[in-house]
């Protein structure tokens, strides 16, 4: 083998560690690619999951008011005015009734906060919340119950409702 033939094979050599490193570059290309499709329809599966999920708690609550009458006056009532209840039984009845709601609003609103709810199902949530806060019992109940049983961003998102709503 003479030196001008052992350099024509270093050059080739080359030439293919050059081709193997662009075919290389383009796999990871093609990988990241594949990657960020992966993640967008997990994404968008998990938005999914998220509103059924919050239908499903909500609805489930709603069932229990069909099902007992006895219970959605109580709601309607005590939303209306706490006072009006006529017995501990009923306002422990309530609070709970309020509890429950407001913990799955403190839920949609902590899932809207890390982008997680469009603004539609937003929305959504938005219009119930502001339909208990419509009522003076509940509000009355915020004030002496509930305010203490949530966190400081939901609170002060609460109170601001509670500021339109009495101003409107």
């Amino acid at each position: 083998m003479t030196l001008q033939h052992l350099g024509s094979i270093i050059v080739n050599w080359d030439a293919v560690g050059a081709i193997s490193e662009a075919i290389g570059a383009a796999g990871v290309i093609a990988s990241l690619l594949y990657l960020a499709v992966q993640v967008r329809a997990g994404t968008r599966a998990s938005a999914i999951e998220s509103k059924l999920a919050a239908n499903r708690v909500y609805t489930d609550f709603l069932g229990s008011l069909i099902q007992s009458p006895e219970l959605n006056r109580l709601l309607v009532q005590g939303r209306e005015d706490l006072a009006s209840l006529s017995s501990q039984d009923d306002y422990y009845r309530f609070s709970n009734l309020a509890l429950q709601s407001f913990s799955h609003f403190s839920a949609m609103y902590f899932q809207y906060r890390q982008g997680r709810l469009s603004e539609s199902d937003w929305f959504e949530s938005l219009s119930v919340i502001r339909y208990w806060l419509r009522g003076a019992g509940c509000r009355a109940w915020w004030e002496k119950l509930g305010r203490h049983m949530f966190g400081t961003e939901f609170v002060s998102f609460i109170e601001s409702e509670i500021r339109l709503v009495e101003a409107a």
